[in-house]
């Protein structure tokens, strides 16, 4: 009986493009991850850039995905919930939660404390400032401290204890209620996370650690020219007044100093009332606000009623950088285009 064997350059051939899988769970995971992983990783996300990760449901599909890769890259249980119990039935632990990660700035839902962006930025180190993965002494003693001028982080932990949280990276232990997940939108947390998957991505393929190595720089770099230039932009629309569509961007606004009145919903799930409309509209006539962003994830109708028979201006605001395309610039690209979104408003 006739058998074809394959020459051993086309094997040699066929093992050189193999590539490790890793499956995400948001856009923003996927804008790092596939910055870092570059030709070498296949990204495959589970929520849908027009979906959002609150009323995610998995699919069987989405299962033999968790399955099959060979790193599962998440935010963590308050924003993926869905996450939680297919993690945990893993056979093997392959996942990486952001939120657990030792050098993640985590905030409280309703904190509206602005950071000093200037003094952050000043002198912003990136070695010096991951160097060390003591957490205590990451808060001690280097630019991070800066980062959070006025904005105390035991004080803001202090109900929050980050031992508690982050001493054990498995799934159980890992309370974050009142903590706000949305941690993509701080530049600062976006690093911590490229230093970890460049980590895991090296100890799964360290043929190609090179290459990881290099990439992560360019990603640093990158996001540092974009931070820089959307702090210079956003600070001439500082103080203007506006209303949120959900608690989604208080990372973003601290980071950058901005003046958020309120949101329509803490979450999604939860639709304003009619009590809590009429408030809201109240809120909006005392704080004189400019503009009440909605999302393209949800539904504008709440916003224009909010608005109707004012001169209140919308737009929308994507916390999620539904459109942007991923690359080896894609994050950088995400908070330009957000910085766009507030300035096209507010100005």
């Amino acid at each position: 009986m006739f058998k074809y064997v394959l020459p051993a350059s086309l094997l040699l051939s066929v093992s050189a493009f193999a590539q490790t899988q890793v499956v995400t769970s948001v856009k923003p995971v996927s804008m790092i991850v596939s910055a870092i992983g570059g030709e070498h990783i296949e990204v495959q996300q589970l929520v849908s850039n027009q979906a959002s990760p609150h009323d995610f449901a998995m699919r069987p599909s989405d299962l033999r995905k968790l399955d099959q890769a060979d790193l599962v890259v998440w935010v963590g249980e308050s924003l993926e919930t869905f996450m939680e119990k297919p993690l945990a039935n893993l056979s093997a632990k392959k996942d990486l939660e952001w939120m657990a990660l030792n050098d993640a700035f985590l905030r409280e839902f309703g904190d509206k404390e602005a950071h000093n962006h200037d003094e952050h930025h000043e002198d912003h180190d990136h070695e010096e400032h991951h160097e060390d993965h003591d957490h205590d002494e990451h808060h001690e003693d280097h630019d991070h401290d800066e980062h959070h001028e006025d904005h105390d982080h035991d004080e803001h932990h202090e109900d929050h204890d980050h031992d508690e949280h982050h001493e054990e990276h498995g799934h159980e232990g890992h309370d974050h209620s009142g903590t706000d997940p949305h941690v993509w939108l701080d530049p600062v947390n976006a690093k911590v996370l490229a230093k970890a998957v460049t980590e895991q991505l090296i100890s799964i393929d360290p043929e190609h650690k090179q290459d990881y190595q290099t990439n992560f720089q360019a990603f640093m770099s990158s996001v540092e020219h974009a931070d820089h230039d959307v702090a210079e932009r956003l600070a001439d629309v500082a103080d203007v007044p506006y209303f949120v569509f959900h608690e989604a961007y208080g990372y973003f606004e601290n980071h950058y100093g901005l003046n958020n009145k309120g949101a329509i919903a803490l979450s999604p799930e939860r639709k304003p009332g009619a009590k809590t409309v009429a408030h809201i509209r109240e809120e909006i006539e005392e704080h004189n606000v400019s503009c009440v962003f909605s999302e393209p994830q949800f539904s504008p109708a709440i916003v224009e009623t909010l608005i109707d028979g004012t001169d209140v201006k919308t737009a929308v605001l994507d916390p999620l950088g539904t459109n942007v395309e991923l690359g080896a610039n894609s994050y950088a690209m995400f908070l330009t285009g957000l910085a766009d979104q507030y300035i096209s408003c507010l100005k």
